[in-house]
């Protein structure tokens, strides 16, 4: 019962009937008292309500009928004549839902509300994701076909004719290796003299500030696999990398007269006349002497070369080598490995860093292996 229909109970517990005087019984009790009616208005809620039975006063105290008052605030009020009692009961049928029920839908919504919270967080992450996607996607450099020919005319405008040679220039996006392929060519036959000119320095310098306006132009920086290559004679001159970090490396190109080039430039160094001086007993006072040089491609575009040294050792010399093969001390042995760097470094200055590996023959042609230097390891084989 709501706390108004409280109060018109408790200021009127009677059913008015009738007008002027009004009796209240108690008990056997009889007593006649003096209603006033003075247009007493009743509201519900804030709203105005009709009452059956007008409200009064008596003695200063606010009478409404109790079934009036029942039907404005939805309860049902009756009389047992019998038993002289008042019935007043809820039109609103009582709750059956227990507390335990109650507690467990209570949590239901909650861990619906979490989840529905949860899904909003993940889907607001989906969105960021596809936000930041679209603003890289925005960033990325213009690698079509047309972004690259504009790229190929800003070039030939900065480049062309740069130290007298007329460059062309070619690019194309790998898309599995993630980099940027670029052929810078020429012709000897009309820029010979020009590109001879060309110190091999001011080459570098030149080829790595084109990639430098490459990466500039692009407002990123990208992988660059190039070329510098000669149309006229069909042969690539040399080879460069920028990488994404600006590193920039040119590696020349190799032919077979650069790599007799090299031998002949070992055999007129004295510091590789001779094989190391050992300490070996049998060894001691043997000087083996190195009669030929040869410097060779051992894989695809002179990537990978070998040295090769023909000695004087003869047969007489065998059984002595194979002591030595197996028990050569660690000084002799390290004594053998530094000879055998100090040849790759030189052909590395030379020739450009690539990988390079090492072998001794005992003699010149029909020679056997006695030493070998792989991946910076020496090993010893008898003949």
């Amino acid at each position: 019962m709501s706390k108004k229909m409280k109060k018109a109970v408790a200021i009127g517990c009677a059913m008015a009937i009738g007008t002027g005087a009004f009796s209240v019984s108690a008990a056997n009790l009889t007593k006649n008292v003096k209603a006033v009616y003075n247009n007493i208005k009743v509201t519900y809620d804030g709203g105005f309500q009709t009452p059956q039975y007008e409200p009064f006063m008596i003695d200063g105290t606010v009478y409404v009928s109790l079934r009036d008052a029942g039907q404005m605030t939805n309860n049902n009020v009756g009389w047992d004549g019998t038993n002289k009692t008042v019935q007043i009961s809820s039109k609103t049928p009582p709750s059956t839902v227990t507390d335990q029920e109650l507690a467990s839908k209570n949590l239901e919504i909650a861990t619906l509300k979490n989840q529905l919270a949860a899904a909003e967080k993940k889907l607001a992450g989906y969105e960021q994701k596809e936000e930041d996607k679209k603003e890289e996607e925005s960033k990325k450099p213009d690698l079509t076909t047309k972004g690259l020919e504009k790229l190929e005319a800003i070039l030939e405008n900065d480049y062309t004719e740069k130290y007298g040679v007329y460059w062309l220039f070619d690019l194309e996006y790998n898309d599995r290796e993630e980099e940027l392929e670029l052929t810078v060519s020429f012709d000897t036959k009309a820029d010979s003299t020009a590109f001879d000119k060309i110190k091999s320095d001011k080459l570098e310098t030149l080829l790595n500030s084109m990639c430098d306006t490459v990466q500039k132009e692009l407002g990123t920086k990208v992988a660059i696999d190039g070329t510098l290559y000669n149309d006229y004679t069909e042969d690539t001159i040399g080879r460069f990398t920028c990488s994404t970090k600006g590193r920039f490396a040119y590696t020349k190109q190799l032919t077979q007269d650069d790599l007799d080039d090299a031998a002949d430039s070992l055999m007129d160094d004295s510091d590789y006349d001779t094989l190391p001086d050992f300490e070996y007993e049998t060894l001691k006072d043997l000087v083996i002497k190195v009669d030929e040089i040869e410097v060779e491609n051992d894989g695809d575009d002179f990537e990978t070369l070998s040295f090769k040294l023909y000695t004087n050792l003869t047969n007489d010399n065998k059984s002595d080598w194979a002591d030595f093969v197996k028990d050569a001390g660690r000084d002799d042995l390290r004594a053998l490995k530094d000879f055998m760097e100090s040849i790759s470094e030189d052909l590395q200055k030379d020739l450009g860093t690539r990988e390079v590996s090492g072998y001794i023959y005992n003699k010149v042609g029909s020679g056997r292996l006695i030493v070998k230097y792989e991946d910076g390891k020496i090993t010893l084989v008898k003949y």
